[in-house]
């Protein structure tokens, strides 16, 4: 168990929602997602991390794709009804979504901005998602956390 619970635990405890938690050592600052699934010895077929996009127009849109994966930003941005994204610059990240590089989790966030998870996910039992610290995730069911953040499975890494 981790010794803080976090305010993304608390949105799945509150909905009623099964999670496990994991907590890892990143000996000193986060690199990537690869790397901490590394370093939890965790199958990064199910590692997911959590990118905050902003739109041409200013819209924070949030994407979770395989942690080794990329997103393809025009697919992307078709997905989200607009012309164009960038990825939110780091920062911008605690004062935009309320966390920083490394703990961006798509639950708990400063508001519900709309969340797309790649379609990869949405076969799979369990996926793993940043915990909102550092060195905390959580492995969840892929539609417990659709359910949750109302995100749509779409095709959206390169």
């Amino acid at each position: 168990m981790a010794n803080t619970k976090t305010n993304a635990m608390r949105i799945l405890e509150n909905n009623n929602i099964e999670y496990e938690e994991i907590e890892y050592d990143l000996d000193g600052e986060f690199i990537s997602a690869v790397d901490a699934g590394e370093k939890a010895h965790e199958d990064l077929d199910i590692m997911f991390k959590t990118i905050a996009c902003l739109s041409k127009d200013g819209y924070v849109i949030i994407y979770l794709v395989r942690s080794y994966d990329s997103i393809d930003m025009k697919k992307a941005a078709k997905i989200a009804g607009v012309k164009s994204i960038s990825i939110l610059p780091t920062k911008k990240l605690k004062s935009t979504v309320g966390y920083q590089r490394g703990e961006t989790s798509p639950l708990a966030m400063k508001k519900n901005f709309p969340v797309f998870i790649d379609d990869s996910a949405k076969e799979l039992d369990k996926m793993i998602v940043s915990g909102g610290k550092v060195g905390v995730s959580i492995v969840l069911n892929p539609k417990d956390l659709a359910k949750v953040t109302k995100a749509k499975f779409e095709n959206i890494r390169q």
